[in-house]
């Protein structure tokens, strides 16, 4: 893998060159300049509709944003906090995951860097956004829209840079077959043994004379490239519905549901922690998503069934 730069580089051009630059941030800083340009993108485009400008079926659109925000220096306040915020709430969550030293080692607990959680950057970048947009006249439903599409972007390139670096986002250990159908692949979409991973978790690579040197000894399942792949197709897709699903709130509600049930499932082929609720051996991801997937389903019910039976498709 490639947890700077230089291996990066080397991998591409074969070329040695110092750039101790992580790829993880890299990456990360990639994915927050993606969302920063579609969130800008849908609150630009929900301004025009709200000026009353003609939209792509030639009428006026309802009023979203209120008249004279700046949208340019709202979307440089978000990043500031939202970004600050974000990364607190997932270094709290990933904190939170390890229930055995908050209880038995609590000062331990407490200077251990647990690493980061996507949920708890999420949850909490999630409820200053709507905050700082309700404090502005904008309703939450359509913040909620309007953030949907770009979140799922930066979770797609952020997920991409955790498989570049390795950084321990993996999966379990896979001694299957790679399938028929994914013939066609690389050995290592199906079974990856990180070498070089960030994390530096495995045995020594022989003959390895750099600073990140390990392997791990088993393959397990890439599910931060899964993740990173299907989340780029869910964008395209939120991406290509926004101009169509005109109810508020409808486009979040299907963002919750599509991204709940994404998390749910790679869960089952993760290396994250299980605990029992209700009889039902579940990770803190796997619970999280539950109440995604059941706002998303509440969501789409509530609007689908409304006695407000409006124009909530543009077809």
């Amino acid at each position: 893998m490639f947890p700077t730069l230089s291996y990066l580089v080397r991998w591409l051009t074969g070329w040695s060159l110092y750039l101790p630059i992580p790829t993880f941030g890299f990456v990360m800083a990639i994915a927050f300049w993606a969302a920063y340009v579609v969130f800008t993108l849908e609150f630009r485009r929900k301004q025009q509709k709200s000026e009353g400008l003609p939209n792509q079926g030639g009428a006026a659109g309802p009023t979203e944003i209120p008249a004279g925000i700046d949208i340019g220096r709202l979307m440089d306040w978000l990043l500031l906090w939202c970004g600050v915020i974000g990364f607190a709430g997932a270094l709290l969550l990933a904190k939170l995951e390890d229930g055995y030293g908050l209880w038995h080692q609590p000062w331990h607990w407490l200077v251990r860097y647990h690493g980061l959680t996507f949920y708890g950057g999420l949850l909490f970048g999630a409820v200053t956004y709507l905050l700082i947009l309700r404090r502005r006249g904008i309703s939450l439903a359509t913040a909620a829209d309007i953030g949907s599409p770009g979140m799922l972007l930066a979770y797609a390139i952020g997920r991409m840079g955790c498989h570049l670096a390795g950084d321990g986002d993996w999966g379990i250990v896979n001694r299957l077959a790679k399938p028929a159908w994914l013939s066609w692949a690389p050995d290592w979409t199906w079974a990856a043994h990180y070498p070089h991973n960030v994390i530096r978790q495995g045995v020594w690579l022989e003959g390895c004379r750099l600073d990140y040197c390990q392997v791990l000894p088993d393959a397990v399942f890439p599910t931060s490239l899964y993740e990173s792949l299907v989340s780029l197709l869910l964008f395209v897709i939120l991406w290509g519905l926004r101009r169509r699903l005109t109810a508020p709130g409808l486009l979040f509600s299907l963002y919750a549901m599509m991204i709940g049930l994404e998390r749910f499932l790679v869960e089952y082929i993760r290396i994250t922690p299980r605990h029992v609720f209700f009889g039902w051996m579940l990770t803190q991801a796997q619970l999280i998503s539950l109440g995604f997937m059941l706002i998303g389903i509440a969501g789409t019910s509530y609007i689908l069934t409304s006695s407000a039976k409006k124009a909530y498709f543009y077809l």
